[in-house]
């Protein structure tokens, strides 16, 4: 534990010292504590993002300088790292915009669940916690504003799991996959677009048979 505590210390407790004094977090702190959903779910999505940028980054220069891929496949297999990279930050951003948007969230959300906050529904849940003693007496208007506040919150959870899915599973994991490689062959044009023309490598050279047509002829002759 000796060994462990400095670097426990230096690596994890300090940087979250700096960072909870740093600007703007006396905003960040208050959003957590009123539970803001939509600052939580922002703050949880520029996480994903800026990991994404740094691990595209770091991807591109490691292929870019692997010395196990032939020169003339590096810039491709780099074009590959950059474009999966590009379109998962773009792809998670635009589906956690649309996704998260009240109206379509409004619509998905009374589409699956909008039957448990009918008229009906809530008539039943008055009556149940009427029949308790701890409840007799709460009025109409003090279970509906009650039920309203527990809609509210149960949309923003709603948004806010819906939102993160979208962008992390569908976005990353299903559509940047089909679309990355595409987009690769572009993207090495555009990374390419100064280079001078490099010769192939010998281990991606093609090695059929590469024999004059004469020799070939020669060679069918002799078998006959």
């Amino acid at each position: 534990m000796s060994k462990i505590n400095p670097i426990l210390n230096n690596v994890v407790i300090k940087p979250l010292r700096k960072m909870s004094v740093a600007p703007g977090m006396e905003k960040v702190r208050k959003g957590f504590c009123n539970n803001n959903l939509g600052l939580i779910n922002g703050i949880a999505i520029s996480s994903i993002i800026l990991k994404d940028g740094l691990g595209c980054y770091m991807y591109v220069t490691q292929s870019l300088n692997n010395k196990k891929i032939p020169d003339d496949k590096r810039k491709f297999v780099a074009a590959l790292d950059l474009a999966n990279g590009g379109l998962m930050i773009a792809m998670q951003i635009l589906l956690h915009m649309t996704i998260s948007n009240k109206l379509v969230q409004s619509k998905m959300f009374n589409k699956l669940y909008g039957k448990y906050f009918s008229r009906s529904v809530t008539k039943g849940y008055q009556a149940i916690l009427k029949s308790q003693d701890k409840y007799k007496n709460m009025t109409g208007q003090q279970f509906h504003a009650a039920m309203d506040t527990i809609h509210g919150k149960a949309v923003g959870a709603f948004s806010n799991i819906t939102s993160l899915f979208a962008a992390t599973t569908i976005g990353k994991r299903i559509i940047v996959p089909f679309m990355a490689t595409p987009l690769a062959d572009k993207t090495k044009a555009w990374m390419c677009r100064n280079d001078k023309p490099q010769e192939i490598s010998p281990e991606t050279k093609n090695t059929y048979n590469e024999a004059k047509p004469e020799n070939n002829k020669k060679e069918e002759t002799k078998k006959a």
